[in-house]
């Protein structure tokens, strides 16, 4: 029997403090594999910065929420990353499959390991993420895909 762990819930602080250096000329700190998302909602018009961790191959990039914003995104929606100390725009789309959200979390816990821990995945003996906690945790993550339009 397979115990899943709880993920730890980040502090405001943090996504604070993170909102400002992506902001700043130190970006690149942090700016390789965390960007901010600007969402704007569907019904109120209002805008949502949030900070994310992503991967991008190519024209794609990924990312994952436990948080219910992305419901803004489905069927595809405008959005602007702060990526690389640069806005750009795309399209974003949620992914709700939750056979392609274990797939797509499996690969990006494979490229950003120190992320097990913010969606309760533990390592396994090789240092692989554990397959049945990934199983676990796509249950109740939503990737986000986004088209960058300045890379195509």
């Amino acid at each position: 029997m397979t115990t899943t762990v709880a993920p730890p819930t980040v502090p405001g602080y943090v996504n604070w403090f993170v909102t400002r250096l992506l902001r700043s000329p130190l970006h690149r700190v942090m700016s390789g594999n965390t960007m901010l998302l600007t969402v704007t909602g569907r019904k109120s018009g209002r805008r949502y910065v949030v900070v994310v961790r992503y991967v991008r191959v190519g024209a794609v990039v990924t990312c994952f929420t436990d948080s219910k914003w992305w419901i803004n995104l489905r069927g595809g929606a405008p959005v602007e990353m702060l990526i690389g100390g640069r806005t750009v725009s795309g399209i974003a789309t949620a992914v709700e499959d939750r056979a392609l959200v274990v797939a797509g979390l499996s690969e990006f816990l494979h490229v950003t390991p120190g992320d097990s821990k913010y969606y309760g995945v533990r390592r396994d003996a090789d240092g692989s993420p554990n397959l049945d906690d990934i199983r676990g945790a796509g249950e109740y993550a939503t990737m986000i895909r986004i088209e960058d339009a300045a890379a195509r």
